[in-house]
């Protein structure tokens, strides 16, 4: 069977490294044009420590990535401890394709029908499978920048949903080397730059910030139970069938509740590889293992519908804490139940106050 894979990001990739170590010679295609300076799609960069078993997996060495550690991070004024860290992408994603058939293209409808088996990985473009049944994507923003303190205090990692309106966050993240990656992101949120401003504006007595780029773009938190369908048969002019299949952002593989998709896009293409060509199975395993981002979908409709006035309730405080908690993070229950009332005011509308 001929295979190709449309898209060399995180997931494409890997899924690429993983089939290679099975004895399948899969095509890649992607024309790596993100319009960015590190011709990556805007990403923060940010993944927990427990990627390293899945770098492991395909010969590559953790440490070999690594930018910062994100130790402690400042999550609305309260702290914790975390295992996040920043890795080089785009050298993580240059080492995912070595080796590989790769054609520095999109793949085209035309010579797509030239595989029997086509893997969209093509993230928030889903570009050959049918429309998702509801989707949901949310806007970002991120500049990369040269930090300078004033004084010794150094900028710290920190997510801050506080300092925006509407249902989203700032995001800080250290690149090395005074070097960070400072982002805004979430559902309903106009004017992204006036609200990245402001943050360099409320900051400019203690850093002074120097942009060396810019980047925007759309992150697909539909969760993969509202991504469906994730593979068709497609019958082609000589008759014979062709298989389009999804992975990674593509059906909708990203946390519903921060956008983070690096290491579940990973895992998804693990799974698909695991379990081709049952596809069917696939699906199944898939919807299995990220049942949790149905609910945290659960609680983005809730936060968009009229309901919202009544603030979190309970199972939604309850989810974010598990979200928390699932990437490491060592929030005090407590504390974190009560800084999460503070979604009542992250939700009152994209404009107030603006």
């Amino acid at each position: 069977m001929n295979i190709a894979i449309a898209g060399a990001g995180i997931t494409g990739g890997y899924l690429a490294k993983l089939l290679e170590q099975r004895g399948i010679s899969p095509a890649v295609y992607d024309g790596m044009d993100h319009d960015t300076r590190c011709r990556c799609r805007s990403c923060g960069w940010g993944v927990p420590g427990s990627i390293e078993p899945y770098l492991a997996e395909v010969g590559l060495e953790f440490n070999e990535y690594l930018l910062e550690p994100m130790s402690l991070m400042n999550f609305d004024d309260l702290v914790a401890k975390t295992p996040l860290c920043t890795l080089d992408k785009p050298r993580l994603l240059r080492d995912f394709t070595q080796g590989t058939r790769l054609n520095r293209k999109n793949l085209g409808f035309e010579e797509a029908d030239d595989y029997d088996i086509v893997v969209d990985a093509t993230g928030i473009k889903r570009t050959f499978l049918p429309p998702c049944r509801s989707d949901l994507t949310l806007p970002t923003l991120q500049h990369r920048v040269v930090v300078e303190s004033h004084s010794s205090e150094h900028l710290k990692a920190g997510v801050y949903g506080n300092r925006i309106p509407g249902l989203g966050y700032l995001w800080i993240f250290p690149l090395g080397n005074n070097h960070y990656h400072i982002g805004i992101g979430g559902i309903g949120l106009a004017r992204l730059d006036s609200l990245l401003d402001r943050f360099y504006q409320d900051s400019f007595r203690r850093f002074s910030f120097t942009r060396l780029c810019s980047c925007e773009g759309f992150v697909r938190v539909a969760s993969p139970f509202c991504s469906t369908p994730f593979y068709f048969r497609n019958t082609r002019k000589d008759g014979t069938t062709q298989v389009i299949v999804g992975v990674g952002e593509s059906i909708g593989t990203v946390t519903p509740f921060t956008g983070e998709g690096i290491i579940h896009s990973l895992e998804c293409a693990r799974i698909f590889a695991d379990t081709w060509p049952d596809y069917e199975r696939y699906t199944k395993s898939v919807l299995a293992r990220f049942a949790w981002m149905k609910k945290e979908r659960e609680t983005l409709d809730y936060f968009l519908s009229q309901e919202r006035k009544n603030g979190p309730r309970l199972r939604d405080r309850w989810r974010f804490f598990c979200n928390a908690r699932r990437s490491g993070i060592g929030l005090p229950m407590l504390e974190a139940f009560k800084r999460m009332g503070a979604l009542s005011h992250w939700v009152e509308g994209p404009d107030q106050g603006f």
